[in-house]
C-alpha cells in the first residue's frame, strides 16, 4: 500500500521511505593504521549523515579481512551530492584516502524495487525513547 507525499512522490506505507529511491554502496579496503581515529570519524559520518536532507537510512559490514561495504540511502540523487559535498563528509574523504583506506569503490543505484523475508522466529527489541 502507498500514500502520496507532498512532492506527489509515492510513499511506502510499511517503511515511510519512497518507492524509488537511492543507494550509494561505499566498498572499501580498510589500510592497517588509524584504528581509533576512523572509528571517531566513522560514527561521526554517520550522524552527521542522518541529519541531511534526503537522508534514508545506513546498513554496513565489514569481514576480518578489512575489506567492508556500507550503503546509505538517500531520497535523490541532489541529496547524495549535497552530502558528498558536506564540508566536514570532505574533510573525512580526504582523511580516508590518507590514513583510512587502501582503496574504495562508490556506486550509486537506483533502488526501483524491494522485497524483505523476515522469521517469524525473530525477536524485535525496542527501547522507550
Amino acid at each position: 500500500m502507498t500514500e502520496t507525499s507532498k512532492t506527489d512522490e509515492a510513499i511506502d506505507a510499511k517503511t515511510g521511505w519512497p518507492e524509488r529511491y537511492y543507494a550509494v554502496i561505499f566498498t572499501a579496503q580498510r589500510s592497517l593504521s588509524g584504528d581509533d581515529m576512523y572509528e571517531i570519524t566513522a560514527d561521526r559520518m554517520v550522524t552527521l549523515a542522518q541529519q541531511q536532507p534526503g537522508f534514508l537510512g545506513v546498513e554496513s559490514v565489514r569481514g576480518d579481512d578489512g575489506i567492508g561495504i556500507t550503503v546509505s540511502y538517500w531520497t535523490d540523487r541532489d541529496a547524495i551530492t549535497e552530502w558528498r559535498g558536506h564540508a566536514e563528509h570532505m574533510v573525512a574523504q580526504a582523511m580516508g584516502r590518507q590514513e583510512f583506506y587502501d582503496w574504495y569503490r562508490i556506486r550509486i543505484a537506483e533502488v526501483v524495487s524491494e522485497r524483505a523475508f523476515m522469521s517469524d522466529n525473530i525477536v524485535e527489541s525496542h527501547t522507550a525513547d
